[in-house]
């Protein structure tokens, strides 16, 4: 039988994307479908609430804070267009960027990892604005975080797969069916069938459900 799961606000857990780009046709169909599940009703089934282990916002303030007294804050934005790059920093807008596929999938520890690379690029440019990407400098910072000095971040996306699921939301009885992979026609539970337009990506996760 398709698996049905009611859903309740689910939280996302980072700051909203913030990009200058006018977003595209298919872009805002899944956001609003994203929306959308997002304020299915709960008839009695609980989802728990995901709580995040650690706030990655949180940790590249007070790290930048800590090795960049005085300097200017990078602004941190959550990108669900960075698909295969989990983070950047980009120099002339003194940004970072995560992916929202990292904060929804990866684990904690892999979360920090790319959070603490992207810190340590803001602070080189801090310090000495026109230095190497992945020269001496970012050497250096790299060894004050406890890092490895190393032009990306290695991380294995296989197990991510795992726990990706894409969730459509049910005209008959408001609820959500989730697939591993988005097809042109399912069946709910309560015998409605669906032909989805769009699908919401999510990710199961052992304490609940994360848009991505």
């Amino acid at each position: 039988m398709p698996r049905i799961l009611r859903l309740w606000r689910i939280p996302f857990l980072s700051s909203p994307e913030s990009m200058t780009q006018a977003p595209s046709t298919e872009r805002v169909k899944r956001e609003k479908n994203e929306r959308a599940m997002a304020q299915l009703p709960l008839p009695g089934m609980a989802i728990p609430v995901v709580q995040v282990p650690f706030d990655p916002h949180e940790l590249i303030r007070e790290t930048f804070k800590s090795l960049a007294p005085g300097g200017t804050m990078p602004g941190i934005e959550v990108s669900r267009r960075m698909m295969r790059t989990l983070g950047s920093f980009t120099p002339s807008k003194n940004v970072i960027r995560l992916s929202a596929r990292l904060l929804a999938l990866g684990t904690a520890a892999e979360q920090k990892q790319v959070a603490l690379h992207e810190v340590a690029h803001a602070i080189v440019h801090h310090r000495v604005p026109k230095a190497s990407a992945h020269g001496r400098e970012f050497r250096a910072v790299c060894k004050e975080l406890g890092l490895e000095p190393r032009r990306f971040v290695d991380i294995d996306h296989s197990a991510w797969r795992q726990r990706l699921r894409f969730a459509v939301k049910c005209p008959g009885c408001d609820g959500a069916i989730l697939r591993q992979k988005r097809v042109r026609r399912v069946r709910c539970e309560c015998g409605v069938a669906v032909k989805p337009k769009t699908w919401a990506a999510v990710a199961v996760t052992e304490t609940g459900v994360k848009p991505v």
